[in-house]
């Protein structure tokens, strides 16, 4: 008879999350999250399917803890506008040791690896998700008039998102704090275009 197996799944999926998020995803191995999750190969395998099955849950264990948490504090404030600079602020505020870890999403967009189809639709249902909530918070901001922008939200929403990529990416390497001031001025831009 085989034994069940015990875990508590959020500690498991957090400490996969924080390993592919700082070591990228073909760097870890399955002796790293083994480490972190204190589960054996075998174990992760019979729960997982394999190394991409705990990538996979771990991606939607960063976007229901991280993401979702980021859109609820920041995209749903009375004033879109503030909201939305707040967003951005968050990720320039953070400390070091936390800034050069960049995004999950990003970091994964990024790596020079092949992931599955499973994974690259996870990515972009997250980055749908980042999207349509900025989308939101431009459309409310315009309806209350504190956003002044003169293009479609839809295109409003992906120019954040294309910044917001590229200040995460830079983050991870250019701890200098010269450019923040400039970039929340571009942020600015966009929303009052």
């Amino acid at each position: 008879m085989v034994r069940p197996i015990e875990f508590e799944e959020t500690k498991v999926l957090a400490g996969a999350m924080r390993c592919f998020w700082k070591q990228g995803y073909a760097a870890t191995s399955m002796r790293d999250l083994e480490k972190v999750t204190g589960l054996s190969t075998g174990s992760i395998y019979n729960s997982f399917g394999n190394k991409d099955g705990l990538f996979v849950r771990a991606l939607d264990h960063y976007v229901e803890t991280i993401i979702d948490r980021r859109i609820e504090v920041f995209l749903n404030q009375d004033n879109a506008k503030t909201g939305i600079l707040d967003f951005f602020k968050d990720c320039l505020d953070k400390p070091d040791s936390v800034r050069e870890l960049g995004c999950l999403l990003v970091n994964t967009s990024v790596e020079n690896h092949l992931h599955s189809q499973n994974v690259r639709e996870k990515m972009k249902q997250a980055h749908k998700k980042v999207k349509r909530a900025l989308q939101d918070t431009v459309v409310r901001g315009i309806e209350n008039k504190q956003i002044f922008a003169s293009r479609a939200p839809d295109q409003v929403a992906q120019h954040l998102v294309m910044l917001l990529s590229g200040i995460l990416v830079r983050l991870r390497y250019d701890h200098e704090t010269d450019w923040h001031k400039g970039t929340l001025e571009l942020v600015l831009n966009i929303l009052n275009d």
